[in-house]
């Protein structure tokens, strides 16, 4: 009788030896698409902070030269104060540097993917652990 089962338990326990091989080559393979995806997802952010620096360097850049000497020249063309010139240039600047940020960070928003493929992956994965565990039952 030990002779009968002993072909059984063979196979059974290359079959486990089988699947634990292909466990560890789809976890290094998700391993590895996590990493890329993280390294992706790094320079997008990098890229929407410097997006964003920028935008801050230039709307403080521009409240302070810009909006003095614009002020000046109204001021003389059209008369009124300089003080009010002054409170209009800059809200239109304030307004110009709020939509520079915005256009950022909605491409930002667009294009982050994440790890959007990694978890898709791994959905995938725990389905057919499932469907294969489902089928050793029956």
């Amino acid at each position: 009788m030990a002779e009968a089962e002993r072909p059984v338990l063979d196979q059974l326990k290359d079959e486990i030896a089988g699947l634990g091989a292909e466990l560890r080559e789809m976890a290094a393979l998700r391993w590895q698409l996590a990493r890329l995806e993280l390294d992706a997802g790094l320079r997008q952010v990098r890229r929407l902070a410097l997006s964003l620096a920028a935008a801050g360097v230039m709307a403080f850049a521009a409240f302070a030269l810009v909006a003095s000497a614009l002020a000046e020249l109204l001021q003389g063309w059209l008369g009124g104060s300089r003080a009010a010139w002054l409170a209009i240039l800059a809200a239109g600047l304030c307004a110009g540097a709020a939509l520079t940020g915005w256009l950022a960070w909605r491409s930002f928003r667009r294009r982050f993917t994440g790890l959007r493929e990694t978890l898709e992956e791994l959905r995938e994965d725990a389905v057919w652990m499932g469907e294969w565990a489902r089928g050793k039952d029956e």
